[in-house]
């Protein structure tokens, strides 16, 4: 398999990520937070996200340069140790017992989900639009009444960058 299709799978592997990231609005506003609908969604978002990132990033590796590759590592960082707190919250037991490590993974989730958006932007391979999003749900997410659609507008940004880069003919030529 070529390092192009590897990308493109992964970038697909990130829609799927949105799609179950998406799951968890419905389900919040159904089911309640945290329920098990909710956080199997979110579980498995995760791990899909940690692996579709990478299809995300590399496709932009070479124009994203050293800023993207750390803002990827920070992301990634923060995809893994979520996937932790939820899969605690499913067993109940609750993340925040852990201390310093749900304050690392506070940090590196908000942190890597600023820094890969505006590394993305700076690079101008993936679209503008799910940066924005990105970017734009952190601060969306303070504001009580719109908590619940975070997952949503997190969900829809995975998949409009993994779809770009799915669809990319430039990544055969990178």
């Amino acid at each position: 398999m070529t390092i192009e299709r590897a990308v493109r799978w992964f970038a697909f592997v990130a829609m799927i990520g949105g799609m179950s990231r998406i799951g968890m609005t419905p389900s919040s506003y159904i089911w309640g937070g945290d329920s098990n609908q909710e956080l199997i969604c979110a579980f498995v978002a995760n791990i899909l996200m940690v692996f579709g990132t990478f299809g995300l990033y590399l496709a932009q590796a070479k124009e994203a340069g050293k800023f993207g590759f750390l803002s990827f590592a920070v992301m990634e960082l923060g995809l893994i140790m979520v996937t932790c707190t939820v899969w605690s919250t499913m067993l109940h037991v609750s993340p925040w017992e852990w201390g310093i490590v749900k304050s690392i993974e506070i940090a590196s989730g908000m942190l890597g989900l600023l820094l890969f958006p505006i590394a993305s932007l700076r690079a101008r391979v993936l679209p503008k639009w799910p940066c924005i999003t990105l970017i734009a749900m952190l601060f969306i997410g303070v504001v009580p009444i719109f908590e619940k659609i975070v997952a949503l507008l997190w969900g829809v940004a995975y998949i409009g960058m993994g779809y770009a880069v799915w669809r990319s003919k430039q990544i055969a030529r990178a």
